[in-house]
């Protein structure tokens, strides 16, 4: 498998955000913890939305360009992120009318995407390094995978994608939110290259019409079913925040406030 020199960033953002409702914005820029910021020639201090954490980190690990996917009531994210030029990156948008899977969400930018080697995370969460997609993108060449998954532990498999791995970081099956499972890992992000891409399009394009919603994890299951190469990476200081709760979102605002 070539190595693509070009380095994408695709984050969905078009989900209405129902676990959290009602809500006075997009969950996307809900502000959690601060940032600097150079006004009238000091620095002040101001807040810092929970997407930003992960659109700096993908921006850290060589993105030049980023497509994030909104719906309607949306139009927030784009006027707070504009053309991307503040970030050093370029930021284009794509809406999705019908809000019908993850899958179908992500193919909508394979165009766009063409061959890049694509760093996919979700807005409403905060994963921690602040690079880890460095450290991910890195082992994810080396091991000269198709798809790469970023790994964290949870005691909670219910309210994940939970991941089996062998001794050599290849990923045996996904399954999505168990009930109850022996499963120490969930998926929390992702990287992946063209042939990925073209079995993301493979897979919707096969589902049209299919009244089940299908997951992301679907489809990292039908890689592994095509013999492609699948890893796991588990960064040794790795965390995942999800705000998609309000227990969820008081734990972040008590560690990025205090």
């Amino acid at each position: 498998m070539s190595i693509s020199r070009l380095i994408a960033g695709l984050i969905p953002a078009a989900g209405k955000g129902t676990r959290l409702a009602p809500f006075p914005c997009p969950k996307e820029l809900f502000p959690i913890g601060y940032q600097d910021y150079k006004i009238d020639g000091s620095i002040q201090r101001r807040p810092k939305v929970v997407s930003q954490y992960l659109i700096e980190n993908i921006i850290e690990a060589g993105a030049k360009k980023m497509l994030i996917i909104v719906s309607e009531g949306k139009g927030d994210i784009m006027k707070y992120y504009g053309d991307g030029s503040k970030f050093n990156t370029d930021i284009a948008y794509l809406y999705q009318e019908d809000l019908n899977g993850m899958p179908n969400a992500l193919n909508l930018g394979a165009n766009w995407i063409g061959d890049s080697t694509v760093l996919f995370g979700m807005p409403d969460t905060i994963i921690e390094p602040h690079d880890l997609f460095q450290s991910m993108l890195a082992y994810h060449y080396e091991s000269k995978a198709d798809l790469t998954l970023g790994l964290f532990a949870t005691t909670d498999p219910s309210k994940f994608g939970m991941v089996s791995m062998d001794d050599y970081n290849n990923i045996l099956y996904t399954i999505d939110k168990p009930l109850s499972s022996d499963l120490t890992h969930m998926w929390g992000c992702a990287i992946w290259d063209a042939r990925f891409t073209k079995l993301l399009t493979e897979f919707t394009e096969s589902r049209n019409g299919n009244t089940k919603e299908n997951v992301l994890g679907d489809v990292f299951n039908l890689a592994i079913e095509r013999k492609m190469t699948v890893k796991g990476y588990i960064s040794t200081s790795g965390k995942y925040m999800d705000i998609g709760t309000s227990d969820e979102l008081d734990s972040a605002l008590k560690k990025f406030h205090l």
